[in-house]
């Protein structure tokens, strides 16, 4: 909405010039000339004083005669719009003093731009008629000019409604100059067009104010000889300088009394990028100078401090971590009483308190991610991003770029607009890396370099990118049994074996297996929309006697069939149980495994369990691994194993 304010000296052209909008307004909407809409408002201003005793908020005004040039000549930041006298509304008057008054002496009484030159015209038409000039319009100047003419006697006086009440006071008699329809129409043209403008100007000033102010970094703009001639608030608070616009003008050097940015000004560089000191903490600088036709204009400098760039860091990290870079999982929801799983839960609760990296050894299927996550959520880094990834389950020719990232164009097939890495999602918060010795070697040393450094570098990139990460890995082989066999890089292993955590396979927590096996068909019940399913104590010992060599996974597999398959019951016993186990004979006949030797985590399968597992299923190596209780990755390994170790047919 654009508006037009216009200024009337009497009620009459108040009043005309309201029909006059409207009915221009009416017009132009019947013929859809104009798409904006205006806001006129006419006021009653005789004087330029009252004038600027008014609420004069507009994009545009339309004044008359002397307001109209009081207000350009004062610098009014509003434009305006003068309604002139037209030749016609001149005439007008001409012919109606010749017409009553005849050759009579009169006198015009207006401002210069208003009535210069209409001697002239007068004597044409026949008139005897004398102007005199308004040096300002004022009730005082109105009255001294009116008194002049009827002084020099002159009978009748043309002039606005001010000069003629004076004239009427003074005995003379007295014609209104005023303006016609077609003046007040045009003027209110003007002011559209004027207006539109105006507003435009303001909109893009308020855009270009709000985006400078509201810019993260500190601005200052120079001129060529590095006087100040814009700052913006960012600059104001990093700089500590008071607010306000005491600085337009002054001398950079006079404003911040720093030595070094001067020294950096006055380089000759058109483009410097530095860290520098400044009270006491330190800024990233930038001056960009500003050519117009290979001439110099100005400057503009940036500023900001560390303290910003960790904020904005610490935002986008904590956009990242709400978009699923999470742990759910805390010691709350790990289920077990065995003072094995207890004494795990006690010394992982003591290693969340520290952030020094942890390899936590187990058996396929005995939760490590799920320590990993509660490690997490226990410790201070708890706000921060919780980043999984399984090395074994990725290629080798992506994991690299998974990892640490690429620019843009680094690789076929690489996005365009480049990728960050896991380890920078992981900043200031927690990587989790699942079965980390089936990391290739050469990735291993890189993957060194970063933990050593604390830095990584995206493929394609000649920049590091610093990064504060807590490493918790996750094997179910023995780490160090692969340094020994060359597997697995020893200072890598080191690095990152600072705090080891192993957890006990399932076979070894006892009345943990119930009790797991509870929450897993109560999990499983309320999914179904069901009464969960309830186990005797025959069929609970029944479980606890199983090997479960796909431990906690295997079970809630178990589990998770029993629910299905069992849906029009609601209590199993023992006797229940052995046609839901995968290969059910082998399972029921087999004895409790016993526990695995020191330092070997992943004991060798039985190959006629993997063996019948894979005729069940058809030679589905998946669904096999499912009724195992492992992944295919970890089916795959076994299977190799076992090939090794079976000797060569003759």
């Amino acid at each position: 909405m654009i508006r037009i304010v216009f200024l009337a000296p009497f009620e009459e052209l108040k009043e005309l010039a309201e029909q006059v909008f409207a009915e221009g307004t009416e017009n132009d909407r019947a013929s859809k000339t104009s798409g904006r809409h205006y806001e006129f408002c006419a006021m009653l201003a005789p004087t330029t004083v009252q004038a600027l005793s008014l609420d004069l908020n507009a994009d545009v005004i339309i004044a008359r005669g002397a307001t109209a040039f009081d207000l350009k000549r004062q610098g009014f930041p509003v434009p305006v719009v003068e309604l002139v006298i037209s030749g016609e509304d001149t005439l007008n008057v001409l012919y109606l003093l010749k017409e009553r008054y005849g050759e009579t002496p009169a006198g015009i009484i207006g401002s210069v731009n208003m009535i210069l030159g209409i001697e002239d015209t007068a004597q044409k038409i026949g008139v005897n008629l004398t102007p005199y000039y308004l040096e300002e319009n004022t009730d005082e100047e109105i009255y001294r000019v009116v008194s002049r003419a009827v002084e020099d006697g002159k009978k009748i006086i043309l002039g606005g409604m001010r000069g003629c009440t004076y004239a009427h006071n003074l005995g003379a008699a007295h014609l209104l100059l005023t303006s016609g329809r077609s003046s007040i129409w045009n003027a209110i043209n003007a002011a559209k067009q004027l207006g539109a403008s105006s507003r435009e100007v303001q909109e893009h000033s308020l855009l270009r104010s709000a985006m400078v102010d509201n810019a993260f970094e500190g601005l200052i703009a120079l001129d060529p000889q590095n006087n100040i001639t814009a700052m913006n608030r960012s600059a104001q608070t990093i700089l500590g300088l008071a607010p306000g616009n005491w600085f337009l003008g002054m001398p950079i050097r006079e404003v911040l009394r720093s030595p070094q940015i001067v020294r950096l000004i006055n380089r000759p560089d058109n483009y410097i990028d530095e860290i520098i000191e400044y009270h006491q903490t330190h800024l990233s600088f930038k001056k960009i100078t500003i050519y117009l036709r290979d001439e110099v204009v100005g400057y503009v400098l940036t500023f900001l401090n560390a303290n910003q760039i960790q904020e904005a860091e610490g935002k986008l990290r904590g956009k990242i971590y709400h978009k699923g870079h999470t742990a759910k999982y805390t010691f709350d929801t790990i289920i077990g009483e065995s003072p094995a799983i207890r004494e795990c839960v006690r010394r992982a609760n003591a290693y969340a308190q520290t952030n020094s990296n942890i390899v936590i050894f187990g058996e396929s299927g005995t939760g490590k991610e799920l320590f990993s996550q509660s490690i997490h959520n226990a410790s201070a880094r708890r706000e921060q991003p919780f980043v999984a990834v399984n090395c074994a389950a990725i290629p080798e020719n992506l994991l690299e770029s998974e990892l640490f990232g690429y620019v843009g164009g680094a690789f076929t097939g690489a996005s365009k607009e480049g990728k960050p890495g896991l380890f920078e999602l992981a900043h200031n918060g927690t990587i989790f890396l699942d079965e980390i010795s089936e990391m290739p070697l050469a990735l291993q040393s890189r993957l060194l370099r970063v933990i050593q450094e604390r830095e990584i570098m995206r493929i394609g990139h000649d920049k590091v990118i610093p990064i504060d990460v807590r490493v918790i890995a996750a094997s179910n082989r023995n780490l160090y049994e692969q340094v020994r066999k060359g597997l697995f890089r020893e200072d890598l292993y080191y690095r990152l074996d600072v705090l080891d955590l192993t957890i006990p396979p399932l076979r070894q927590r006892g009345h943990d297996i119930s009790l797991l096996a509870h929450a897993f068909l109560n999990e499983f019940g309320i999914a179904q929309n069901r009464t969960p399913l309830r186990l005797t104590d025959a069929a609970a010992r029944c479980l606890e006697q199983q090997p479960w060599q796909g431990n906690i996974r295997e079970l809630r597999n178990f589990c998770e069939r029993l629910s299905v398959l069992c849906s029009d019951r609601d209590l199993l016993d023992a006797d229940d149980l052995p046609a839901f186990l995968p290969n059910h004979a082998a399972f029921v006949a087999a004895p409790a495994a016993a526990p695995a030797p020191a330092g070997e985590l992943l004991p060798d399968n039985d190959l006629d369990r993997i063996l019948a597992a894979l005729e069940a299923a058809g030679g589905n190596k998946t669904a096999a691994a499912q009724a195992l209780g492992m992944s295919r990755v970890t089916l795959w390994r076994q299977l190799k194993k076992l090939e090794e170790e079976q000797p060569p047919k003759r």
